[in-house]
């Protein structure tokens, strides 16, 4: 019972986990101009009549594309990549490092929760009487609800998992 319930946990664990990672990031749009006063504006709304910087913000990087709203077409944007100090530059190998990491923690512990929820599967498929050990130390057989139950949730812990 206990086996089975920290199976559960950890497909469960590792199911948020990888929605977590996979959910998408909202991105946000304003536009920076200056005025003829010389004062820096930001907007959600394009400003009519001056040149304007769009700014699309996703979580917490952004990137900037340059318009111009006096024109009818925009002007093409610069590619330069801005340069990064030797600070900066350690900085960012040291978060790749560590999201690459992450990544493989992930997918091990994704592995290790599809073989569990076969080998769980496998077992329930073979028996029609399965015994477990409950938490007091008593042994009970399941029924045959909660047998197809645990043979659905070991089906999700598959194709949640093994994928």
């Amino acid at each position: 019972m206990r086996t089975t319930l920290a199976i559960l946990l950890l497909g469960a664990s590792a199911m948020l986990t990888s929605m977590l990672l996979s959910m998408p990031a909202q991105a946000d749009v304003m536009y920076r101009w200056v005025d003829k006063n010389g004062v820096l504006n930001y907007s959600q709304v394009e400003p009519q009549g001056v040149k304007s910087e769009k700014i699309v913000t996703r979580g917490s990087l952004s990137s900037r594309i340059q318009e111009d709203s006096t024109s009818a077409a925009a002007q093409p944007t610069d590619t330069t990549k801005p340069k990064l100090t030797e600070e900066q530059q350690r900085k960012l190998e040291e978060l790749k490092a560590l999201h690459a990491q992450e990544e493989q923690q992930v997918a091990e512990i994704k592995r290790t929760n599809c073989e569990k929820s076969k080998s769980v599967l496998e077992r329930l498929k073979q028996s029609q009487r399965i015994r477990v050990r409950e938490d007091a130390g008593n042994e009970r057989i399941i029924g045959e609800d909660e047998r197809q139950r645990r043979i659905e949730e070991a089906q999700e812990g598959i194709a949640s998992n093994c994928t």
